[in-house]
């Protein structure tokens, strides 16, 4: 498979601070949460939930990470030489929109894949009958996600066919919680359940298949859904997937997002500011202009209600959030001037400026605000 990269382009003002300690201890703390055996996988899909894919897969290959899951092939690609021939599994499902070069590339390189429909596997079988590839095969069960999993009597007939052809080989069986995350885990734990179920009139536990289901949430709240392996995603980055009153274990946010002050300027009572005309000053104003914007991933509905940090104050967004521009009231914070560096998300849970907070404003949740930070903005391992 040919793959074409354009020249990345890096803005250097604009700095993503990755904290690879924090992100170390994030990992010891949750796989503390599991028993000794049971394996790590990390989750680092969607530019590594906007830290960076190649700086996060770097830091984590100097921790106890067991295996690494990525959404699609080309993130696996990406990685490859970087995890030092660690599993890789691929979340999304083979299917046949991909080519037959794709195909051959996953089991060449070893990756774990999914399957979900038998059209799905007659495609896989079909690119690989040439070949003495195997390729590995996880199988997503249908217990209440409603997404990609496959039901119960699918999911023996594939199991059957995966049986009986020599470039397949059936390595995991997993599914995925819908409601781990939420306070009441009585659907969780109906969906544990069904896959208990499966598990037992399988026999699977019995065949040597690696067998896991927990996310971060579940790794957290639901230690008897562990199995034999948990993927952990937002809370390795240091975020509960809801905010958590008593969590057992401390997270740290592993990012600090900063920008600079190109400019302040004195902006008169009653003077509007930015488009639209939505803030009027009601006193003489002190505005400082940040090099960033909804291009680079800080949103628009942050208009006139977020904040962001200078030095240990907040100054509120006035005014719309354009492109890349971004204006505060820094009417009442001194010592500041042009140069200076401004926290956009900040690390710290209770910030006014964190991932939670900005969530908060923009009815989301912290994972968005995360991945939304544009792959542009530089990243720099601490």
């Amino acid at each position: 498979m040919r793959v074409y990269r354009s020249q990345q382009l890096i803005r250097p003002d604009l700095q993503a601070h990755i904290f690879s300690q924090d992100l170390l201890d994030n990992v010891r703390k949750l796989k503390g949460l599991c028993p000794a055996k049971t394996k790590f996988c990390a989750v680092v899909k969607a530019n590594a939930y906007g830290h960076g894919i190649s700086e996060t897969v770097n830091i984590l290959m100097q921790s106890s990470v067991d295996a690494f899951a990525v959404a699609t092939v080309y993130e696996a690609i990406h990685i490859a030489s970087l995890t030092h021939k660690k599993p890789i599994l691929i979340l999304e499902p083979l299917n046949p929109s991909q080519s037959i070069e794709e195909i051959q590339l996953c089991a060449n390189h070893g990756f774990d894949c999914i399957l979900s429909s038998l059209d799905s596997l007659k495609y896989v079988r079909q690119a690989l009958k040439k070949t003495t590839a195997v390729l590995k095969i996880h199988l997503n069960i249908e217990t209440g996600m409603g997404r990609c999993g496959i039901m119960s009597d699918l999911a023996e007939t594939l199991m059957a066919e995966i049986e009986e052809c020599p470039n397949l080989k059936l390595t995991g069986i997993f599914t995925h919680f819908a409601t781990a995350d939420e306070e009441d885990l009585s659907y969780a734990y109906e969906q544990q359940k069904n896959f208990d179920n499966f598990i037992t009139d399988h026999h699977l536990k019995e065949r040597g298949v690696v067998i896991h289901a927990a996310n971060s949430a579940a790794t957290i709240k639901m230690p008897q859904a562990h199995y034999d392996m948990v993927r952990c995603g937002i809370s390795m980055y240091g975020y509960y997937s809801r905010r958590m009153s008593h969590p057992p274990v401390q997270l740290k946010p592993v990012l600090k997002l900063q920008a600079p002050i190109t400019q302040i300027k004195g902006l008169p009572a009653g003077h509007p500011v930015s488009y639209g005309r939505s803030f009027i000053p009601q006193r003489h104003t002190r505005a400082a202009i940040i090099s960033l914007g909804y291009a680079d991933g800080y949103r628009r509905c942050f208009s006139n209600c977020a904040k962001m940090k200078i030095h240990e104050h907040f100054a509120p967004v006035i005014g719309r959030v354009c492109m890349d521009q971004v204006i505060l009231d820094v009417t009442d914070i001194p010592n500041i001037q042009p140069g200076d560096m401004v926290t956009v998300l900040d690390n710290c849970h209770d910030s006014e400026c964190s991932a939670y907070a900005l969530a908060d404003l923009a009815g989301t949740i912290c994972y968005e605000i995360l991945t939304l930070i544009h792959a542009h903005v530089n990243r720099i391992v601490h």
